[in-house]
């Protein structure tokens, strides 16, 4: 046999702050809205994230791309910043020339078939040949 008991628990916390809440949701006071605040174990020197990501984002900004990154995140900038027939023809003169040619002039592109111009020294040979 079970008997059934039912049983109420009560439980007290404290918190870092004293707050009693008038509601559910926290009311922002003003000036702290666009302050974050976050967990941290070290309370005599707390790391300040929003310094650390500000950091990141310059020294990223600041650093110097080379090669074929260089090149890529030019090519992304180009299609980024492009109109729609600057990407439609992109996208047109890369696919038809299997990767050898890359356009942004719609008005050529957009008339014809793109040819395969491979580099210099080198022969275009399609991959069942």
């Amino acid at each position: 046999d079970w008997d059934k008991v039912e049983a109420v628990v009560s439980t007290q916390s404290t918190g870092a702050t004293a707050v009693r809440w008038e509601t559910l949701e926290r009311k922002e006071e003003a000036g702290s809205a666009n302050q974050r605040n976050y967990p941290t174990s070290n309370r005599r020197n707390p790391v300040d994230w929003d310094k650390v990501e500000a950091e990141v984002v310059k020294e990223d900004a600041e650093d110097k791309k080379e090669g074929d990154q260089a090149m890529n995140e030019l090519f992304q900038k180009i299609y980024a910043d492009g109109n729609d027939d600057t990407r439609r023809a992109m996208i047109k003169s890369f696919q038809e020339s299997g990767g050898t040619v890359l356009s942004t002039n719609w008005d050529d592109i957009g008339k014809k078939q793109t040819e395969v111009k491979p580099p210099d020294g080198m022969e275009y040979k399609k991959w069942n040949e």
